[in-house]
């Protein structure tokens, strides 16, 4: 690499604890493609003829963008501060971003996908790129089944003013109606974040006592062993 100049002067590797670190490796595995061909070639070592085979290269490809989304994915269930509701909420988007993609892919779309859009449309199999994201589709829908029965619960804590009343437990309804009739709490809701609106606000009145039960439930939740 550095007798060609190219851009990347280290080898990329990856943990088994930390897999998702592969998609830098396969990020510099696309982008040295040619340097790749050449060098093995050069040494006549074996296996130099995938980095010739296009159809090799379109799954390459392929592997590499989707692991890119998942790296980033992962990134953002990461970091301190970051509360169960959050991460529920990035999950909920990228199930959206898969049903997007399952359409776009299936029409020839690669928008979303670089490293496929560099290779030639004729060595993309439409079917196998639309399988691939609809079993990582299937597979976050059935992994996080047990998340998803908590949404309402998430919701009166993100968004307590928008909440439908006959949605709420009965035991919080109650609360809820007067919380939502209150203009002057509704317009420092929409000034602060859920955590600082409950934690400034609501846990000093002393006023809610079933509502403030409810968010400490949701709050003390542990989206991960991050904290730990």
């Amino acid at each position: 690499m550095d007798e060609m100049n190219v851009y990347y002067n280290d080898l990329l590797y990856f943990c088994e604890v930390r897999w998702l670190s592969r998609e830098a490796m396969l990020s510099c595995l696309c982008d040295l493609q040619q340097e790749i061909t050449t060098f093995p070639r050069q040494k006549n070592l074996l296996h130099a003829d995938k980095f010739s085979d296009p159809w090799w290269l379109a799954r390459l490809a392929l592997l590499t963008d989707i692991t890119a989304h998942m790296n980033a994915i992962n990134m953002r269930l990461q970091g301190k501060d970051i509360l169960v509701t959050d991460m529920y909420a990035h999950i909920t988007a990228y199930e959206v971003k898969l049903r997007l993609w399952e359409a776009q892919l299936a029409s020839g779309q690669f928008v979303h996908f670089p490293h496929l859009a560099a290779c030639a449309p004729d060595n993309v199999d439409l079917d196998t790129c639309v399988s691939v994201v609809t079993s990582l589709h299937e597979g976050f829908a059935s992994r996080f089944a047990g998340v998803r029965v908590l949404a309402a619960d998430f919701k009166l804590f993100t968004a307590p003013f928008d909440f439908p009343v006959e949605d709420a437990p009965a035991s919080l309804q109650m609360e809820l109606v007067e919380r939502q009739c209150n203009d002057e709490m509704k317009a420092k809701f929409h000034t602060s974040s859920p955590l600082s609106f409950f934690r400034d606000i609501v846990l000093p009145s002393n006023n809610f006592q079933k509502y403030i039960a409810h968010v400490q439930h949701i709050v003390a939740m542990f989206g991960s062993t991050y904290c730990c």
